[in-house]
């Protein structure tokens, strides 16, 4: 990016999104940097740096497409793939695989810096920007999941901000309505990335309907349906030598350089992963109901009770953030400011159980959020799933709201 022309040469000036920081400011974010950390610290997380540039498998592995199109990659000098790090859990858990064997679980870890993130809609509001956060790893009890809501919460009560609120949702819940209705992986990826614009009613299912057709995630009659019944009720060795057979029978000449054993495979996650029109839209439907549920805890928990009981959905899940709510709700810090919105779902694929943010009415987007990520572990290699859950907020925000000085 380029400046005023100086002489023949044009200067050369910063990038949108990136931002010079004077002295007086820098002084105001470290003060609240360090107010934040004393906090966090004292309900013992310890402070954990990780690398600004890490590989970008790391964070792509379960983060979802909405993530990879915004973070800042490139091929270093070592022709390997790198990222300036968009967010800080991934580094976290990385950390934790890497030294699991001298690591007591579960372990509190907080930390703080810059992240990177590219926003192509709004330069301004992208590119380098602090967080501050903690997550818990190793615990998968309700008890765990209303000590880092009561942290966040803390963050914001313990800063005297007034009219604050924590908005709070379960993908669990939402899960266990799809799984009632009996969508497909691909399906549910669909739905769920949906869920911002079923907020606006059952009106936009027959456009997402046509959507996922489109996309191939519904049956496409015909051919494939002919090919879906003839391998109904095999297991999957038995549907390959018979989609084999077809192939060497009628498109042997059609395969070119193509291998046939990829050819069948990609044939059958097509055939199997394929859902009916009538179970999709009704998983759109289901999904929309519950994602136009918010408001106050107890009065939209009956509301969401009464889509699960509709999807004839397993309980469990309902009936473990029932449990929760009461635990946030004997909370000072919370009571008051806690409201539930199922069409909340977060732009990273590897949240599941609760998810939240934190909002103020004066500021258009959260001052930060976060959630549990049960799966996270097993996407970057472990063996076994790592419950843990954690938040971060925008320090930038943070100290717009408080009044102090941003970056210059």
């Amino acid at each position: 990016m380029y400046g005023k022309s100086a002489g023949t040469t044009k200067t050369v000036a910063r990038l949108r999104g990136m931002h010079d920081v004077s002295q007086e400011s820098w002084r105001s974010k470290r003060d609240l940097q360090d107010r934040l950390m004393e906090l966090i610290g004292g309900f013992g997380y310890r402070y954990l740096e990780t690398p600004i540039l890490e590989p970008t498998d790391l964070f792509l592995r379960k983060s979802g497409g909405e993530l990879a199109s915004r973070i800042y990659s490139f091929t270093d000098p070592g022709s390997n793939s790198v990222s300036l790090r968009p967010e800080f859990t991934s580094s976290i858990v990385r950390h934790y695989l890497e030294h699991a064997a001298e690591i007591e679980l579960p372990a509190r870890w907080q930390y703080a810096g810059p992240v990177f993130r590219y926003e192509a809609s709004h330069p301004e509001a992208g590119g380098q920007f602090t967080q501050v956060g903690a997550e818990l790893v190793g615990a998968s009890s309700i008890k765990a999941d209303a000590e880092v809501l009561g942290l966040a919460a803390q963050v914001l009560s313990q800063l005297g901000v007034a009219d604050w609120r924590l908005e709070l949702a379960d993908l669990d819940v939402l899960n266990s309505v799809l799984d009632a209705v009996g969508v497909s992986e691909r399906a549910r990826t669909f739905i769920i990335g949906s869920v911002p614009r079923l907020r606006q009613g059952r009106q936009v299912v027959p456009g997402l309907g046509e959507e996922a057709r489109r996309l191939h995630l519904t049956g496409q009659g015909g051919e494939a349906n002919y090919l879906g019944r003839a391998i109904k009720g095999l297991d999957d060795g038995r549907a390959r030598v018979v989609l084999q057979g077809l192939l060497q029978w009628s498109a042997a000449d059609q395969l070119g350089q193509r291998n046939p054993d990829e050819v069948v495979a990609r044939l059958l996650r097509k055939l199997r992963g394929s859902d009916t029109e009538d179970t999709l839209r009704r998983g759109l439907e289901l999904a929309g109901d519950l994602a136009a549920v918010r408001g106050e805890p107890k009065d939209a928990l009956d509301a969401a009770g009464a889509v699960v009981r509709a999807a004839g959905a397993d309980g469990t899940a309902f009936i473990r953030l029932g449990e929760l709510l009461d635990l946030l709700l004997s909370d000072d810090a919370i009571a008051g400011h806690l409201a539930l919105d199922f069409g909340l779902v977060r732009g990273l694929a590897y949240y599941n159980g609760i998810v939240f943010e934190a909002r103020h009415p004066s500021c258009l987007e959260s001052l930060g959020g976060g959630g549990r990520y049960d799966g996270l572990a097993r996407a970057l290699g472990s063996e076994v799933a790592v419950p843990a859950l954690g938040f971060a907020y925008n320090l930038e925000a943070l100290l717009a709201l408080t009044g102090k000085s941003g970056g210059g």
